[in-house]
């Protein structure tokens, strides 16, 4: 018996962000949960300009995935997983700028 698995996938970006809701969604977590990263800037978030409600980019949704991600596996508090989401963001841009001298 042949097992099918069906994907689906949002493009994000700064023209086409996705909401409170959806960001929520991706993560697999609550609305509060995501309200919390931005009360706290871990997550950049923006006013959408027909609705005035918050709006995330692509970065936005990378980030909290990390977070989620971090906080599920690993059972940190926020501000633990939020420090690690920003260490291994420094560690990628080191890493391309060594790759600039090789």
């Amino acid at each position: 018996m042949n097992t099918v698995t069906i994907c689906t996938a949002q493009l994000v970006d700064h023209e086409a962000p996705v909401t409170l809701d959806e960001l929520a969604r991706f993560c697999e977590q609550q609305t509060e949960w995501v309200q919390s990263l931005v009360d706290q800037g871990v997550v950049p978030a923006s006013r959408g300009p027909s609705s005035g409600q918050w709006v995330f980019t692509s970065v936005s949704v990378t980030r909290a995935r990390h977070v989620a991600r971090l906080q599920r596996d690993f059972e940190v508090n926020l501000d633990a997983a939020a420090l690690m989401v920003d260490l291994m963001e420094e560690v990628r841009h080191l890493r391309g700028r060594l790759s600039l001298f090789k």
